[in-house]
Order: structure tokens, then C-alpha cells, then sequence
């Protein structure tokens, strides 16, 4: 089943969260600094722990993950009407739901790990 529609008001509310968290599939190390400012942007954006996991798995995961699997992968980011864009177009799609299912989990719950641990109560 695809995720319901966002409204205009709540893709500018996700934008910055998940251009941060695009960050975690740069073909670079991400440093506790990097990692602080994902936790910040889903802060300020309002997303409890459980909302902004279910965005990176659900929503960033299934956009970028393979960059990380890319000889060449991006390492200086995306703009972010890039991020917006390839969010919306793999969001639910048949395509991410596989590429989420390939991609290693554990990769993912440990990123995952390393963003809730700077994120606030």
C-alpha cells in the first residue's frame, strides 16, 4: 500500500530532515558533528525519534542508498530540490521497497543508532 499523499506544508516541514539525513548516504565518514546535525534538523522539525526513523528507513534510505553502492558515489551532497524531488519519486514506490529490502540493515540500524543518540528527549 502507498503512503498517503504529503500536503505542500508538510514536505517543507520534512525538507531539511531529509536533506540532512541524505548526508548518511554520502560517499564520505560522517563525523559525531555530522551526526548532531541530523538529530538537530529532526528536532527542529518536530519529529519524535519513532516519526524521523520511520523517515530515514522509509523515505531517505530507499532515495540515496545506492549511492553508497556506487564506484563513483556523490560525496559533496545534493540541492535540495534534487532531495525533494528523488524523495517524492521513490517514496512508496515498488522500486524502493526492494532497494530497501537489499540494502544491508545494518548499515541502516547503525546510522540509524548513531542519529538517536544525539537526538534530545
Amino acid at each position: 500500500m502507498a503512503p498517503a499523499p504529503l500536503c505542500e506544508n508538510e514536505v517543507a516541514r520534512r525538507l531539511p530532515v531529509w536533506a540532512a539525513m541524505s548526508c548518511v548516504f554520502l560517499d564520505t565518514d560522517l563525523s559525531e558533528r555530522d551526526y548532531a546535525a541530523i538529530a538537530a534538523a529532526i528536532d527542529q522539525a518536530g519529529f519524535t525519534a519513532v516519526e524521523a526513523r520511520a523517515i530515514f528507513k522509509d523515505e531517505v534510505a530507499p532515495a540515496f542508498a545506492a549511492n553508497l553502492r556506487s564506484v563513483a558515489g556523490e560525496w559533496a551532497g545534493w540541492p535540495d530540490d534534487f532531495v525533494r524531488e528523488r524523495v517524492l519519486a521513490k517514496r512508496g514506490s515498488l522500486v524502493a521497497k526492494v532497494l530497501n529490502r537489499l540494502f544491508d540493515r545494518d548499515v541502516l540500524s547503525q546510522e540509524w543508532g548513531k542519529i538517536a543518540a544525539c537526538l534530545g528527549d
